[in-house]
């Protein structure tokens, strides 16, 4: 039980939670006096919060009525920096029409999503911005019922049909893919995203969409998975050199991954465009920044930020029910080029043999 500063006892949300036997969505439900908690419940958990000396502050008012003035978005892992700029976007055009934005990074958690929820919803915060809630169905249908919206961003939200707005995953990857073969890359390797990611397959079918428009056999052994980060993608390309591919060119499902690639690439002997292209996908700050800069297909992250804020103050009978696409881009920089003569997997070989 929280304790003020001047040490009298206070009890929270949880505590009347915790000490009623219900969730804290439900304590919320009825200190907000909405109808759908049964009679006996409203009356138990009511009772409760008066003996613990529970004083709600924002929850006293009605969720049909609310007054909050901030926006929520909820990200599994806020170090990344094309999360970054989505937040920055959320901010700019939340700050424009007078909301403030709240930040919450679940880390893929979720315990730590249940108890961010719970307390955005005794907030009175009715707009949750999500990017890939991991809770399972009955939980995102509760919090729906208690009140909550959520708009998906980046991808899409678990068990629910709720608004998405994201890039156009596919087409970037057939974008990125489609530049490697216009330089005559033939041995195109793909290190893909999460497989439990949806715009890992999205980016992966893209890939393949490119492969097969140029009658390019798919070779399955030139594909490998990563998690979205640098030491993945230095994995998955150790990964990619061990299978003996022979690949002249990667494309990377995000940039983080492109830049452990690129590391790696460096370390195994490899220059980068001479003996190897690498394709990433974001455009992040720092892909402007590698040695050599980056190749990749620009998704806007502050304009997805941007157009969910916008959904928010779009009458809800206006407002899209199916995925909202945004375009992407190819930014060509130094780290394409044409294949050399002779794929840097054979020069090993033959240094070896030398």
């Amino acid at each position: 039980m929280a304790t003020s500063s001047e040490g009298i006892s206070r009890a929270t949300i949880y505590d009347v939670a915790k000490e009623a036997g219900v969730s804290s969505a439900t304590v919320s439900r009825v200190l907000a006096g909405r109808d759908i908690v049964a009679e006996s419940t409203r009356v138990h958990v009511t009772a409760v919060a008066e003996r613990l000396g529970y004083r709600p502050n924002q929850v006293a008012r009605s969720l049909s009525n609310r007054t909050s003035d901030m926006v929520a978005v909820m990200l599994p892992d806020i170090t990344n920096p094309f999360f970054s700029e989505l937040v920055k976007g959320v901010q700019s055009a939340a700050f424009e029409r007078g909301l403030t934005t709240l930040i919450c990074n679940t880390e893929s958690d979720p315990a730590l999503e249940r108890r961010y929820l719970d307390g955005l919803l005794a907030s009175q915060v009715q707009y949750i911005l999500v990017v890939g809630l991991t809770l399972d169905r009955e939980s995102v249908q509760r919090y729906m019922s208690a009140g909550l919206t959520f708009i998906a961003l980046d991808r899409p939200l678990q068990h629910s049909s709720q608004v998405l707005v994201q890039s156009d995953n596919r087409g970037g990857g057939e974008l990125a893919v489609r530049h490697l073969i216009t330089l005559n890359h033939r041995r195109i390797a793909h290190i893909a995203g999460p497989v439990d990611v949806p715009l890992s397959a999205d980016r992966r079918q893209g890939y393949l969409d490119a492969l097969r428009a140029a009658n390019i056999e798919v070779d399955d052994a030139l594909v490998v998975e990563s998690e979205f980060s640098e030491q993945g993608g230095a994995r998955a390309f150790e990964e990619l050199d061990r299978r003996g591919g022979d690949f002249t060119a990667v494309f990377a499902a995000d940039d983080l991954i492109a830049m452990g690639a690129l590391a790696t690439a460096r370390q195994s002997g490899r220059s980068v465009p001479e003996d190897l292209s690498l394709v990433g996908f974001d455009d992040v700050l720092h892909a402007r920044f590698t040695a050599p800069p980056l190749t990749t297909v620009r998704q806007d992250a502050m304009a997805m930020g941007e157009r969910a804020v916008e959904l928010i103050t779009t009458p809800e009978a206006d407002r899209p029910t199916d995925t909202v696409f945004l375009p992407v881009s190819l930014v060509l920089r130094g780290s394409t080029g044409l294949p050399p003569k002779r794929s840097a997997a054979s020069r090993k070989d033959q240094a070896w043999s030398d």
